[in-house]
């Protein structure tokens, strides 16, 4: 089984509630949100969290939105479609704009998005501190096969527990 690597540009710093995980932090738990589930355990590396991700529908749907409309916008002009004022392309089908774009490219930056911006949340929410080293269990192409915009997104991941200074 392969891993791929996700990098942030900024480093994050949550408070950090105890030596290697909050006090109200169980091994094994679960944490809901409306958008999202995290199972949590912990792994054999002393300061690793392995977390099993369940995203819904809604919110890989928004996502792919955003990110979609974000790349027609910087991209060049859409051949046969013209942009009208402000520099704004009309609507154009989704199938075109990622036939045009390409679907690879597309879900590649969707699914960073939707892996990032998950963990983030998770994070900020737990109070934990972790590097900004994410570790993601599956492959990019188990993801990118497993992927579908508007439907449940599933993946593995872990990350690095730091403490503060």
């Amino acid at each position: 089984m392969s891993s791929f690597h996700i990098f942030r540009r900024k480093e994050k710093t949550f408070p950090f509630k105890s030596d290697t995980m909050p006090k109200n932090f169980a091994t094994g738990s679960s944490s809901p949100s409306q958008d999202f589930s995290v199972t949590a355990s912990g792994t054999s590396e002393a300061n690793e969290l392995r977390l099993s991700v369940e995203v819904s529908g809604a919110k890989t749907e928004a996502i792919f939105d955003d990110v979609l409309s974000k790349m027609v916008a910087a991209a060049q002009p859409i051949p046969g479609f013209r942009r009208v004022k402000g520099g704004k392309t009309p609507n154009i089908p989704q199938d075109v704009l990622l036939q045009i774009l390409g679907p690879s490219e597309v879900y590649k930056q969707v699914i960073k998005k939707v892996i990032n911006s998950t963990i983030a949340e998770y994070v900020e929410k737990e109070g934990l501190t972790v590097s900004t080293d994410l570790r993601v269990e599956q492959s990019f192409e188990d993801l990118e096969a497993t992927f579908e915009p508007g439907g449940k997104f599933s993946f593995d991941a872990v990350v690095q527990l730091r403490e503060l200074n």
